[in-house]
C-alpha cells in the first residue's frame, strides 16, 4: 500500500521558477516534477485519446515507482447518454501503453449531471478486474451511501473533492483513496492534518491525492504544487487517523 501526491498536470510554464528551475527546458517538466512528486492526475486524456508514443514519452521520463491516473474522456461522462460501452473499450484499449504505472481512471462528471443508476452500472459492468476507478459526482442526487457502495463492491470508489480545508469523518469505501484538494489554500494546521491523515490511509490501501494546479504560486507550500511537495516530503506516521484533531 502507498501514497501517490501529485497535482494536475505537469506543463505549466507558470511553474517556473518556483517549481522547475530556470534551466530545466519543457521537454524535461515531467522527469523533473517526477524527482519531487509521485503521481500525476492527467487531463489530457479526458479531451482527446493519447496516441502510443505519447504514453511511452511519460512513461520514459518517471521512475518505477511513479503512477499516473487518468481523467475519462468526456465522451464517457458528459454525453447525453453516459457509460458508452464500445468507446470506453477504445478509451481503456488506448491507454495500454501506460500499464504497469497506470493507478486508476477518474470519471469526473458535470455539475448538472444527476444521478443515473444505468449509466453508472454501464461503466462498473465493463470495467477491467484489475484496474481502479474512482467517480467523482458534483450533483447532490450522487450523495447517496448506496452509491458509494455500488460503487466500491464493483472494485471503484467515490473521489473526495475537498474545497474547505476540513478533514471527512472517514473516506469513502474501496480498494483506493483517492482526493483531490481543491481550496485555494490550506493553512498550517488544515495541511499538517492533511498530511497525517493521508499518509494513515496509504498504510492501508493505495490512496492518492491531488492538489489544485491552476491559478497559484508554484513556490507556496499551503496550496498548488508547492502544497503538493510539501505533503510528499517525507510524512512521519503519527497514530492519527481521519477526522481526527488537528
Amino acid at each position: 500500500m502507498s501514497l501517490y501526491v501529485g497535482t494536475s498536470g505537469w506543463a505549466y510554464r507558470e511553474w517556473k521558477p518556483g517549481f522547475y528551475p530556470p534551466s530545466v527546458p519543457q521537454r524535461r517538466f515531467l522527469e523533473h516534477y517526477a524527482t519531487t512528486l509521485s503521481a500525476c492526475e492527467v487531463n489530457a486524456t479526458f479531451y482527446r485519446l493519447q496516441t502510443e508514443s505519447t504514453m511511452q514519452r511519460w512513461v520514459a521520463a518517471a521512475p518505477s515507482g511513479f503512477r499516473f491516473t487518468v481523467k475519462a474522456h468526456r465522451r464517457l461522462t458528459h454525453a447525453r447518454v453516459i457509460g458508452n460501452a464500445e468507446f470506453l473499450e477504445t478509451f481503456l484499449n488506448s491507454l495500454q501503453p501506460l500499464n504497469p504505472r497506470l493507478g486508476a481512471i477518474l470519471f469526473q462528471f458535470p455539475p448538472h449531471r444527476q444521478r443515473d443508476d444505468d449509466g453508472l452500472g454501464r461503466l462498473l459492468e465493463t470495467r477491467p478486474a484489475d484496474l481502479p476507478y474512482a467517480f467523482e459526482f458534483r450533483h447532490e442526487s450522487w450523495n447517496d451511501p448506496e452509491v458509494a457502495a455500488r460503487i466500491a463492491s464493483a472494485g471503484g470508489a467515490v473521489c473526495v473533492a475537498e474545497t474547505s480545508g476540513t478533514l471527512p469523518q472517514a473516506l469513502p469505501e474501496g480498494p483506493i483513496a483517492y482526493i483531490r484538494l481543491r481550496s485555494e489554500r490550506y493553512g498550517r494546521r488544515a495541511r499538517s492534518a492533511w498530511r497525517r491523515a493521508l499518509t494513515e490511509e496509504g498504510f492501508m490501501r493505495d490512496t492518492y491525492a491531488f492538489t489544485k494546479h491552476e491559478g497559484l504560486p508554484s513556490d507556496d507550500p499551503y496550496g498548488g504544487v508547492g502544497l503538493a511537495a510539501w505533503l510528499a516530503g517525507g510524512p512521519r506516521r503519527s497514530g492519527r487517523t481521519l477526522g481526527g484533531s488537528a
